[in-house]
């Protein structure tokens, strides 16, 4: 690994990487070397993000400052009784599952698909039989709340949503 492509890790990544190669390696000028990046440059680079080197584990660890902990603090419950929060999720777990479940079922479709303000247009189109089909026979028993036209759209919009930022490979 090149010192660009070092430098550009997730800083997360980075020190579990470097932690993994510190394992078996144990000497940071030797990882360094590895990387072809000088030990002072090394060093810096890796106390990015508030991580420090612990000498007698020989790894990088996440160090906080007061203001991060006072933070990290606020959410963590010490007394030993459970969160509101946690109690909440613990008495309804069943609902939420069913929940979950019937949401992950569920075609949910964008507004703007049936965004009266918008115009709807009319087009025909040529389409495979066998697709046809199968979407058809999809629409009809697990949707038949649903318009086909706005199933379409939304087929139609994710598509574009997925590919508008991609470029074709030449």
């Amino acid at each position: 690994m090149q010192q660009e492509e070092f430098q550009k890790m997730d800083l997360i990544e980075r020190a579990e990487y470097v932690n993994s190669l510190l394992a078996d390696v144990k000497d940071l000028k030797k990882v360094a070397e590895q990387h072809q990046i000088s030990y002072s440059t090394f060093c810096k680079e890796m106390r990015r993000g508030g991580y420090t080197f612990n000498q007698s584990k020989k790894q990088y660890e996440k160090t906080f400052s007061i203001q991060e902990y006072k933070e990290i603090e606020k959410h963590i419950n010490t007394d030993g009784e459970p969160s509101e929060v946690t109690q909440f999720i613990s008495e309804h777990m069943e609902e939420l599952k069913k929940l979950l479940m019937v949401h992950a079922d569920q075609l949910v479709l964008n507004p703007i698909v049936y965004d009266p303000t918008i115009e709807t247009i009319t087009k025909s189109m040529q389409i495979n039989s066998q697709v046809y089909k199968e979407f058809s026979n999809l629409c009809s028993t697990k949707f038949r709340h649903l318009k086909l036209r706005d199933i379409i759209s939304q087929c139609v919009h994710e598509f574009t949503e997925s590919y508008k930022d991609k470029t074709p490979h030449q």
